[in-house]
């Protein structure tokens, strides 16, 4: 007979308790909705037809905090609950929790299967739950006592963080080389303890079922709701907690979705502080389910910590080593965690290899490094955790990270002469993007962009904008970048004019010629009286004047113009230089227009 085995009703079972899922008081699977692929992997490592071995095996699922762990785990464990002699539901969140699951195990041991001083004893001293501890342990370790399933849940803490409160050695509560044990975890580095299988986003079909069952009615896939289903991107909590507010409000999926974009942080901090929590999920909403997480992140690696507070500012799927490199040569203008990591890229990896460990972000396939000519990790977050990063910022430090964040894109944006420059021009706009909408956000407190760094950055993300072809993103970049430069630096210094004629460009490519005519005659000016007048910045704005005359078919203004910026180019830069033999092309276009067509006073203009 089984060492658990008790006597009811004239025939032997084994412990099979009915209990294991109000050992939390939490039903925490009352909402629960099948993954079969998941659950099959599950069934054929730790269900008998598959334990051809003696001896101890362990599963850990692990995965993003919300991502399903812990009811995947209870759904496993109550429809196979008859196959195992005893199930105990154990919570793994601190080593003090584990240990009094451990003790609450002891009323439901058969009399006579443990001693009677932890049967009958009341856990006054910590010598009093050490010892209740021990007993169940060493039950458990029985050599005939063998088919036990155990369930670790929601081990998050890490004991090889150094000290903080909770962490501890899973291992030394395993008892005895035998019986079963699943973990669920946050924390990838106990997938090393055995089987493990890394929990994912759920598919539209199963992320359906989900939020119907918690919204109480048909959810018809319109394209508003396809669109709060990218934004949610197959998270099981998120999908609960927006159907569960959607209905315990009435709101309609439309104004969900306004709110989720326009007042993220203030839906969350709602939920937090509703009276009708998720009963299914222990730590409660999106607001709150990653802060152990991030909280174990920042006591071990605070570059970590502040590369996930910035990252909350680019585009969540491709961050890159190469992408900090602006930071790499350090300054003043840049804080030291930062520089730390971009001059050092086994510094970066150590930082990204955390936030994998804690299930934070994920690695995405290496991509190669345009002009590197080698590969790159590259990594990804998801896009509801991506938000959450901004929601555990305060004003001040959403300002600050903001700022970097344009600094790191902006002074990453390459040269046009930059071989293959359009590959990394393309791989940055989405972080552009990114930029661009919370800077948006924060327009009314423009001190926050007036820096000449930041200033500096935001004018090269309107010349990203115009190499794409966004002529409207690159626009209000341009006139950022030109309020932020006259506040800091005046109208008439040269990075300020070189906004400025950069905008009279974007404005011929818009057809608005007399805006472009303004501001190329403001440049002029400046130029003229800050460099003089032979200077290649004022004769290239010369020459935009001349080319803009062409447009307005004012073709002698057109043509004084394009013959004062080839004199001067080729005095200051020589006849053979590009802009020079640009200027001659022009008056040559100029002359053929007019019937005028003198090749030779084109080309020796002096």
């Amino acid at each position: 007979m089984k060492a658990c085995a008790n006597n009811l009703a004239g025939r032997k079972y084994y412990g099979r308790y009915q209990t294991i899922f109000t050992l939390r008081g939490v039903p925490v699977s009352s909402k629960f909705v099948d993954r079969p692929s998941d659950t099959a992997e599950l069934e054929r490592y730790l269900l008998p037809h598959s334990r051809r071995s003696h001896g101890r095996k362990i599963f850990v699922l692990y995965g993003l905090g919300g991502i399903g762990k812990t009811q995947l785990a209870a759904d496993f464990a109550r429809r196979h609950q008859a196959t195992f002699s005893s199930v105990f539901w154990l919570d793994g969140r601190s080593e003090d929790r584990l240990r009094q699951s451990l003790a609450g195990c002891v009323s439901r041991i058969p009399e006579g299967q443990i001693p009677d001083r932890s049967k009958n004893r009341a856990l006054n001293t910590e010598d009093d739950l050490n010892l209740v501890v021990m007993d169940v342990l060493e039950w458990l370790a029985r050599p005939d006592n063998t088919d036990w399933l155990l369930v670790f849940d929601n081990v998050d803490q890490d004991h090889e963080q150094g000290g903080s409160t909770g962490t501890y050695d899973i291992r030394q509560y395993l008892p005895g080389d035998h019986g079963l044990v699943l973990i669920t975890t946050r924390l990838s580095r106990l997938a090393q303890l055995g089987n493990s299988k890394r929990l994912n986003k759920v598919g539209q079909e199963l992320g359906t079922t989900i939020f119907t069952q918690w919204y109480g009615q048909q959810l018809v896939m319109d394209e508003t709701a396809t669109e709060l289903f990218g934004l949610l991107d197959g998270l099981p909590l998120a999908l609960a907690q927006a159907a569960s507010y959607l209905r315990e409000t009435g709101l309609d999926i439309t104004s969900y979705v306004r709110l989720y974009k326009q007042q993220w942080d203030d839906l969350m901090r709602l939920d937090s502080e509703s009276s009708l929590p998720l009963v299914d999920y222990e730590q409660g909403s999106i607001g709150t389910t990653w802060t152990i997480s991030f909280k174990a992140i920042e006591a071990r690696n605070g570059n970590a910590s502040n590369l996930l507070r910035l990252w909350a500012f680019i585009d969540n799927k491709d961050l890159w080593f190469g992408l900090l490199q602006a930071a790499a040569y350090g300054g003043e203008q840049w804080p030291g965690w930062l520089c730390d990591i971009a001059c050092n890229e086994v510094r970066f990896l150590d930082a990204a290899r955390l936030l994998l460990r804690y299930s934070m972000i994920e690695a995405r396939e290496s991509v190669q490094d345009s002009g590197s000519g080698s590969g790159s990790s590259s990594y990804s977050i998801h896009p509801v955790v991506h938000r959450w990063t901004s929601h555990i910022q305060d004003d001040n430090e959403k300002r600050l990270f903001l700022q970097l964040a344009v600094m790191v894109v902006g002074f990453s944006v390459p040269d046009s002469k930059t071989e293959d420059y359009w590959v990394l021009q393309r791989r940055l706009l989405p972080h552009a993007e990114r930029c661009s909408w919370w800077a948006g956000g924060f327009r009314g407190g423009e001190s926050d962009f007036e820096g000449i760094n930041t200033t500096g950055a935001t004018h090269m993300l309107g010349i990203l904008y115009v190499d794409q072809g966004r002529l409207g993103e690159a626009e209000a970049m341009y006139q950022r970048a030109l309020e932020g430069k006259e506040k800091a630096l005046g109208p008439d210094h040269t990075s300020t004019l070189s906004t400025v004629n950069n905008l009279g460009n974007l404005y011929v490519n818009q057809d608005r010629l007399g805006e472009a005519e303004a501001m190329y005659q403001r440049a002029l000016e400046g130029w003229e009286k800050a460099l003089g007048p032979d200077h290649t910045s004022t004769l290239s704005t010369v020459n935009n004047l001349g080319n803009l005359y062409v447009n307005q078919d004012r073709l002698g203004e057109a043509e004084a113009m394009c013959r004062r910026a080839l004199s001067g180019f080729q005095t200051t830069l020589g006849p053979s230089h590009s802009k020079s033999q640009r200027a001659i092309r022009s008056i040559e276009s100029l002359q053929q227009t007019q019937g005028t067509f003198d090749i030779y006073s084109c080309r020796n203009i002096n």
